[in-house]
This record gives structure tokens, C-alpha cells and sequence, in this order.
């Protein structure tokens, strides 16, 4: 297997001198998807974008969105959404920069919860990490339950500040198609949490803004945020007594126009107008207008419509619009649900420090916000599609996260990692799966695939080795990629293919951990992934990669 490996990337830095693949990708050993006779629509569109036909997204659905969730426009500001969500009573206290000071009833909160004052957040949990499982933010996260999160039918508001980490993974180039490393090397997460805790402005020289209209250095230096995305489970605008339930996205940009002029808002800035967007309706480019809602570029590859984008991983699919313009049912996208904060996924400033970001410190904020999360996921059982009727793989697995050894359910304070569904346990693990079930489950499933597959349909949730196995594509989607580095000439990189992970850091990172041994630090001593797609192929009874490519797929 070594030796099949070293072939390969021996295989794709020819290739690269060639000028067939980027030079950025044979350093890393990830396929090239992006074929050089590519339309800007499809380098813009392999990654975060629904698998099969597209469903028609464009300024005109965006905005449908907002007016079916928002219909009296009470939240065009992110002030005004916080302010709705109780986070502050009125938008004077909102600071968009500067260190803030945290309002709740858990340790390291600088106030008891209800206190509502200058520069003060009113919530239920706070936690600021860097996510290196999909997107690569750090996420500066909160969340609020009314009455409570752990109350019957609760309705939730969650908010998330989105800052980048690319000024201070200077020697991982983290994210990036020329990194070195599928995670920022310790040092850099933790300088870039704490920039994100101290919530600047402007660039890492010392520029008052970066990037906007031509101004300052936007080429990775910016360290100010880049959005806000906030998230309700609640009814309707229209009758907020209802008992239902639905998930709600914003999307605000973030905008610093210097001299301490900043805005938050949906409608795109000025700096955005006439940039390019791709048109699901028409396979086109078209460009971004005035007065067109904010349509977020998440991983770098082309400005995305919203919501679309964000159901990709939050779950559900959007919707083409009713004969009247209308999004419809008010907004309601079944299967939409909360993502949860997966600890063996994200990055900490440490394990076990004192400070407040360290992982050890906010393990009971992170229990509170997927207790928060739970509230989003269905309790009944359903048929997968295998003969099997169970619960949620998000549900199952957030309980086990809490389970004590005695079976006690939220017992545990902290995050138990080593969680394994019942249906992914194989005879070393007590269970009747396969053969290497649960390997594949710790070493590949959880850290690139369940993130976004938690909130698929259950036929697609991967809860069990079985409903994993039934995914009759999964190969072709996951494995066939690295076939066109390996049989040059007869396999060529389909320009249509939304490769799996569906987000391009995650398939990065799958690939990195292919050929080189990563790790998953936390909580320490972590997860050591190798040989991630190898094994993925071997599962599937293939010899390889290289058997499966050999197989004429």
C-alpha cells in the first residue's frame, strides 16, 4: 500500500509539471477536480452545491427566502436580528469590534444571565473554536432557548461570527490547495482564536480596513470577520404563538469601511457589486447587483445563493418558487436541523488550560449548545432503507456524546469522542457489523462524512454500517476522483461531479490523510487518521484505490 502510495504522488507531481493538475495539489496528494477546460460555472460549483440537476437559486430566491421567513422585515441588520433574539434589548449596546463581555449561567461567563448592558451578550452558552472539519472559521458561537434549552419544544436562536484563520497559518497554508497540512499547526489556532476573541479590524499589518472597494490587502491578511450567519428554530413571523417548529437562516456580511464605519447587513455592500455569482437556473455567471441579498463565499471557490448553500449541511434542499414569486410555506424546509459542535473535529487555544477557549474549559458550554441542537432532531423512529427503523445518527450520537458508563443520558459533563453508534460496532466492539466497521467509523466516517450526512434524510444519515453500505454511488463520489491521477488518459476529472466531501476543505483534508498521517488533537491524545480513502475502498471490497480504479468504474 506504501508503495502503491508513493507511486501516486510521484505520479501526480509529474502530472503537475505537466501542467495537468495545480502544483498546489501534488504537494498535498489531493485529485484535482478542477480540469482546465472547466466553465467558470463548474470551477465555481463542484464543491457545496446539491448533487444532480440544480435547483434554481438567484437573487430573486433569495430574496423570496427572506420575505417568506421575514415577511415584515424586521431583521435587515444583524443589530436588529440580535436584538429579536434577546441576545441585547436594544441595537445602542452592540459593539460590531472589540472584546465583549458574556451574560449566562455557566462558568467563565463574566455576568449572571439576564444582565443586558453595554457590550454585554445575553446567552445560554458561549464557545469560540476553529471548525478545521468543513469551512475552517473560527466560530465565535452563541445560543439563546426560550424558555430553556432543555425545555419541551424550546424555540432557539443561535448566531455564529465567522473569522479567518488564513493570516495566521502562515506555515500550514491551511485551507488552501497548496497546504501543507490538513490542520493549522497548534501555535497558528490558537493565535487565530485569539484574534478572533479580541475581534479587530482591519489587516495583520496594522491597516484600518482590508479589501474594501480596492482598498488595503484582502490576499489572506485580513483578520476582521467576514460574516455573521444567525439560525432560529421558531414558528412563523406570522403567528408567533404557534407550537411549530422550523429552521430559519440569515446571512449578513460584514463590512468595515474604516473610520469606525461598519455594517452588518443582507443586502450586499458596495465592494460586492458586480462580482460574479454562478446561476443554478441557467448554468451561467452572472453578477452580484445592488440590493441583492448577501450570497456567502464559504470556501473560497465563488460566492454561493443563500440559503441554499447553508442546507447543505443544516439539511433539506430549497425549493423552486410558487407561480406568485412566493417561497413557499412561509420558508419551512423539512429536514433542516442545527449543527453540532463536534469536539474531536474542532480546534481549542489548548486541551486542558485555564484560559476560557481552551477545550477542558468550555466542555459544559458545548454540552448546553448540543442540547440546544437536539431540539432541532425528530424523536421518532424511521425505516433507513436496510430493514432497520431507529433513530437520528445525530440524535444517537449526541445522546451517546452524554451517556454515562452506567447509561444515564446527559450524565457526563464532558464529550465522550469515542462514541460509537450500535450499528458501526464490529466484534471488537461488541457489536455484529462488518469487519472493520468501526475503524472505518472513527478513522474516516466521523471526521469527513458525518458532518453534513447528520442531517440528511435517514436513508443517507449513514447511522449504521449498513445504511452506509447501501450508498450505491458513495465510491463513485468518493474514490473515482484520485482515478484520473492514477490511469492518466483514461479517466479525466468529470466536470459536472460534486466530488464527496461535499466541502473542498473536508476533501482536502480526506485526501491529506491519505498519505500522511494527521491527527485529530482533541481532547489529547487525539485521533490518528491514515490510510482514510485506502481503507474506504478496502471496506468496499476493493484493493485499494488502485483496485477500484482498476475495476473500470
Amino acid at each position: 500500500m506504501r508503495t502503491q502510495q508513493r507511486l501516486k504522488t510521484l505520479l501526480v507531481v509529474l502530472l503537475a509539471f505537466a501542467g495537468l493538475v495545480p502544483a498546489g495539489f501534488a504537494q498535498t496528494g489531493v485529485p484535482n477536480v478542477f480540469p482546465s477546460n472547466e466553465t467558470e460555472f463548474q470551477k465555481e460549483t463542484h464543491f457545496l452545491t446539491f448533487i444532480g440537476s440544480f435547483i434554481p437559486e438567484s437573487a430573486t430566491t433569495a430574496k423570496a427566502y427572506y420575505k417568506a421567513i421575514d415577511p415584515y422585515n424586521a431583521k435587515p441588520t444583524f443589530q436588529q436580528w440580535l436584538v429579536n433574539a434577546g441576545f441585547i434589548s436594544n441595537s445602542s449596546q452592540w459593539h460590531p469590534s472589540g472584546p465583549q463581555k458574556i451574560a449566562c449561567n455557566l462558568p467563565g461567563c463574566d455576568f449572571p444571565a439576564g444582565t443586558y448592558g453595554d457590550n454585554i451578550i445575553n446567552t445560554d452558552s458561549h464557545a469560540i473554536v476553529l471548525n478545521a472539519a468543513d469551512l475552517g472559521f473560527v466560530r465565535n458561537q452563541f445560543v439563546r432557548c426560550v424558555p430553556s434549552c432543555t425545555a419541551p419544544n424550546p424555540i432557539i436562536y443561535t448566531y455564529l461570527e465567522n473569522y479567518p484563520v488564513a493570516p495566521y497559518a502562515t506555515t500550514t497554508h491551511f485551507g488552501t490547495p497548496n497546504a501543507t497540512s490538513a490542520y493549522p499547526a497548534p501555535d497558528e489556532a490558537t493565535r487565530a482564536i485569539q484574534n478572533a476573541l479580541m475581534r479587530p479590524l482591519g489587516d495583520i499589518s496594522g491597516n484600518p480596513t482590508c479589501g474594501v472597494n480596492g482598498s488595503g490587502n484582502p490576499s489572506g491578511t485580513c483578520r476582521e470577520r467576514i460574516a455573521d450567519v444567525a439560525f432560529e428554530w421558531a414558528p412563523p413571523a406570522t403567528n408567533p404563538t404557534s407550537s411549530t417548529r422550523y429552521g430559519q437562516l440569515y446571512a449578513y456580511i460584514f463590512r468595515n469601511f474604516g473610520g469606525g464605519n461598519t455594517a452588518e447587513t443582507i443586502a450586499v455592500p458596495p465592494d460586492l457589486v458586480g462580482k460574479s455569482i454562478p446561476n443554478f437556473a441557467t448554468g451561467a455567471i452572472i453578477r452580484i447587483n445592488a440590493g441583492d441579498p448577501f450570497p456567502p463565499n464559504l470556501d473560497g471557490l465563488g460566492f454561493k445563493q443563500h440559503p441554499g448553500v447553508c442546507f447543505i449541511c443544516h439539511g433539506g434542499k430549497p425549493t423552486n418558487l410558487t407561480s406568485t414569486g412566493q417561497y413557499p410555506r412561509q420558508g419551512r424546509v423539512d429536514g433542516f436541523r442545527f449543527l453540532p459542535l463536534d469536539i474531536a473535529n474542532l480546534l481549542f487555544t489548548s486541551d486542558a488550560g485555564s484560559e476560557t477557549s481552551s477545550r477542558s474549559s468550555q466542555e459544559l458550554h458545548i454540552k448546553s449548545y448540543n442540547q440546544a441542537v437536539l431540539a432541532t432532531v425528530p424523536t421518532y423512529l424511521e425505516s433507513d432503507g436496510t430493514g432497520s427503523v431507529r433513530q437520528a445518527h445525530l440524535r444517537e450520537v449526541i445522546t451517546g456524546w452524554y451517556t454515562d458508563p452506567g447509561g444515564q443520558p446527559f450524565a457526563r459533563t464532558t464529550q465522550n469522542t469515542q462514541f460509537l453508534p450500535v450499528g458501526w460496532r464490529d466484534a471488537t466492539h461488541g457489536g455484529t457489523a462488518p469487519t472493520g466497521s468501526s475503524d472505518l467509523y472513527i478513522h474516516t466516517v466521523a471526521p469527513s462524512c458525518r458532518s453534513c450526512h447528520f442531517n440528511r434524510e435517514l436513508s443517507l444519515d449513514f447511522g449504521t454500517a449498513a445504511n452506509f453500505q447501501q450508498e450505491s454511488d458513495l465510491m463513485q463520489l468518493a474514490v473515482l476522483p484520485d482515478c484520473s491521477s492514477l490511469r492518466p488518459g483514461i479517466y479525466s476529472p468529470d466536470p459536472n461531479l460534486r466530488p464527496m466531501p461535499l466541502a473542498h476543505l473536508t476533501f482536502q483534508r480526506l485526501w491529506q490523510a491519505n498519505a500522511t498521517s494527521q491527527t485529530l488533537p482533541f481532547p489529547a491524545p487525539g485521533i490518528q487518521l491514515i490510510n482514510t480513502v485506502e481503507n474506504l475502498a478496502t471496506y468496499f471490497r476493493f484493493n485499494g484505490t488502485s483496485g477500484y480504479c482498476a475495476s473500470n468504474p
